[in-house]
């Protein structure tokens, strides 16, 4: 099986010395081994000693009103993205920043330089203009229409402003150990935009030759350049600040937690006292 998958990492372009942003769902991909290992264990042996794989590592947060009930972020603090991270954070080569709430973890020989210097006070997403600098690559196994998208159109929203169209940014709280300890409240300065629609820049890499399709296991995989990709979702962004809006009349970002869409909050909230009442 990881023979297999090495050989299907090698087909999306995936080489030795590169470094990679991963993102796979396990179950789609098909592993004999739980927890994901088989695929982790191809990935690095494919990218070598000289190669480094980066995984997002987020944990939940929640509202400003819920902090005395949140679990302070620890380096063992599990992610809820999946095995993938989970995986990698129980590598004992493993690196992982100290970002409350949208922390990285990385293997290899930039795994340092990926992670350090992301904390509380650090941009969420300034990890990924790191990636953009090393020429990496990103790699998305088994999610691809369920977690659509690069996680390089959150930095591009971010480089835009956008992110200053959420409503409330600063009632996004975790909770943290300083080193001395102390717990800490965190309070997140750039929340990203929904992510649901960005399926539609699948097209936009498609036409600037930037994608790259094939199988990884059982599971459907895309990889592109981050660099390429960056570049491609500013530019849209930038002629249209609302292409990243998702179509769902359920979205709580996208109907009532952006300035650039109050005026949908009313309806949002019907929707939801209706079904509510309904039920």
């Amino acid at each position: 099986m990881t023979r297999s998958l090495h050989d299907d990492l090698r087909q999306l372009g995936i080489a030795p010395g590169d470094t990679v942003l991963a993102r796979a769902a396990y179950r789609a991909i098909g592993r004999p081994g739980a927890g994901g290992g088989d695929f982790l264990a191809a990935l690095l042996a494919l990218l070598g000693e000289d190669g480094t794989v980066a995984c997002l590592a987020y944990t939940k947060g929640g509202w400003l009103w819920q902090a005395g009930r949140l679990a302070p972020f620890t380096p063992a603090t599990p992610s809820y993205a999946g095995a993938l991270p989970n995986a990698m954070l129980a590598h004992p080569g493993a690196h992982r920043s100290a970002h409350p709430q949208c922390s990285i973890v990385a293997i290899g020989r930039h795994a340092r330089a990926l992670t350090d210097g992301h904390g509380p006070h650090d941009g969420a997403y300034e990890p990924i203009r790191k990636l953009i600098a090393l020429d990496a690559k990103m790699l998305v196994a088994g999610c691809v229409d369920s977690n659509p998208g690069f996680t390089t159109t959150h930095l591009a929203e971010v480089d835009l402003g956008l992110h200053r169209r959420r409503i409330g940014r600063w009632l996004s709280v975790s909770r943290y150990l300083d080193s001395d300890g102390r717990v800490q409240l965190f309070h997140r300065r750039d929340p990203g935009c929904c992510s649901h629609a960005y399926w539609k820049l699948y097209a936009a890499y498609v036409r600037h030759g930037v994608l790259t399709t094939g199988r990884v296991g059982n599971a459907y995989a895309i990889c592109a350049p981050a660099a390429s990709c960056y570049a491609i979702e500013k530019a849209i962004l930038a002629r249209d600040s609302r292409f990243n809006l998702c179509d769902s009349p359920d979205c709580l970002t996208c109907n009532a937690l952006r300035w650039d869409r109050v005026h949908r909050w009313p309806l949002w909230v019907w929707r939801r006292l209706h079904r509510a009442a309904a039920a």
